[in-house]
């Protein structure tokens, strides 16, 4: 039991607790309410980084919290290496657990990649990683969501058809995960590849002391990242993340974990992780510098409504108020019946209702996104016609009102007017 009560393992059950938490939330209470889980990923910062760079301006959905927990989990790297894989990221503890859980359903030998193919496969985590930051930057949105296993688990099921790929790899991922240690993590993962290259100018290591080390390989057969560890001094690879296990398991005490030159006990380094991420978090979260989302996700900060940004978790109410369109556009366009119940979210509309669109399906956010645009189009044509007339008149019948006065169509009345 005591294995399982070990400070590592009481963060990851907190993590995976609290995520799941923020993701309940905003799948009930909608974004109006509740950031989605984007907010809280630090590798948001990762993907926003060049957008920020050149234009002052974040991703869509990354806000200064991703940059906060990035700069939280980049300074944690530096003390201890990558703890954030190994304490922290909710789908690393659920890949280890579900190994567990494999074990004991008889899968007792991790599947391995041979080593010559291991070695060079290691390198394509990297690769994904430079491809999402710079397709991002070329498309202005986060390019990976859609293939995100972290990103689908969180959806619970919901936005499939957006989230295709992402929901099958992490399919293959959980199923892999049952005979195999952390193949996401090792081959695939772009945070991890971020994490590995900020590892190399950390100066914690695993020593290994070579007079009483009995070489049973008990530390290799443990570590998650399928490190050699045995035939080595000193284990600072940029794969090591920083779980310990090898030091723990030690029989002969025969590994120790350093910093700065100083030997940190395995509990001391777990409590000292934990203390200083929830401590700096906490500090963080007090500051005007935390922000999961912006005001509103229609209107941005130059009070312009952004159709294309309506989501499904918005309400009708919310639509409504922010965009000004008026209820019985809706109405007339989607079939919306008169006593609708303005607190549903927008997709939760169509279904509740049996409303189907032209298409003969069931209307869904994108049919409210086109109402709205459509009729905030027109409105802006009327009032850039209306801002030709000097005077803001509707109806100029004499050319004596306005010194720009038009009548091509011969009405009687001013063209700029109407």
């Amino acid at each position: 039991m005591k294995k399982y009560l070990n400070p590592r393992r009481i963060s990851q059950i907190i993590v995976v607790g609290f995520v799941f938490f923020l993701t309940f939330s905003h799948l009930k209470y909608g974004i109006e309410k509740a950031a989605p889980i984007d907010a809280y990923c630090p590798f948001g910062a990762v993907e926003s980084f060049l957008t920020y760079l050149f234009t002052g301006e974040y991703l869509k959905r990354i806000y200064t919290s991703s940059f906060v927990l990035f700069g939280i989990v980049f300074a944690l790297t530096i003390l201890f290496g990558r703890v954030f894989c190994s304490h922290l990221c909710p789908l690393g503890a659920i890949q280890e657990w579900l190994r567990e859980l494999g074990r004991k359903l008889g899968f007792k030998k991790d599947f391995e990649l041979p080593r010559q193919i291991d070695k060079y496969a290691r390198y394509l985590k990297y690769v994904i990683l430079f491809a999402i930051i710079f397709l991002s930057f070329q498309a202005g949105d986060l390019v990976f969501r859609a293939y995100d296993p972290f990103n689908a688990l969180m959806h619970l099921g919901q936005e499939f058809e957006e989230k295709v790929f992402g929901y099958l790899i992490l399919a293959i991922l959980l199923a892999v995960s049952l005979f195999s240690k952390s193949w996401w993590c090792r081959y695939f993962c772009p945070l991890g590849a971020t994490l590995g290259i900020i590892r190399r100018f950390s100066p914690f290591e695993i020593k290994r002391n070579e007079t009483n080390c009995i070489g049973c390989g008990k530390c290799e057969k443990v570590c998650p990242a399928g490190l050699d560890i045995a035939s080595i001094k000193e284990v600072n690879s940029s794969d090591c993340i920083s779980c310990l296990n090898c030091v723990r398991d030690c029989p002969k005490s025969s590994l120790q974990a350093v910093t700065f030159g100083k030997e940190i006990s395995k509990k001391t380094f777990s409590w000292l992780v934990l203390g200083g991420f929830f401590l700096a978090l906490g500090a963080m979260v007090a500051t005007p510098l935390w922000q999961t989302k912006a005001p509103s996700n229609i209107v941005d900060s130059k009070g312009e409504v952004n159709a294309s940004d309506i989501k499904g978790s918005n309400t009708l109410k919310y639509l409504l108020e922010t965009t000004k369109v008026p209820m019985s556009e809706f109405q007339s366009k989607l079939g919306l019946p008169k006593n609708v119940d303005a607190t549903l979210k927008l997709k939760e509309i169509g279904s509740k209702y049996d409303l189907k669109n032209k298409e003969g399906n069931i209307i869904e956010t994108e049919d409210f996104r086109m109402v709205a645009e459509d009729y905030l189009k027109k409105n802006e044509v009327k009032k850039e016609s209306s801002a030709d007339c000097p005077f803001g008149k509707t109806e100029c019948e004499f050319p004596g009102d306005c010194g720009r006065y038009v009548d091509v169509n011969g009405d009687d009345q001013c063209d700029h007017a109407q």
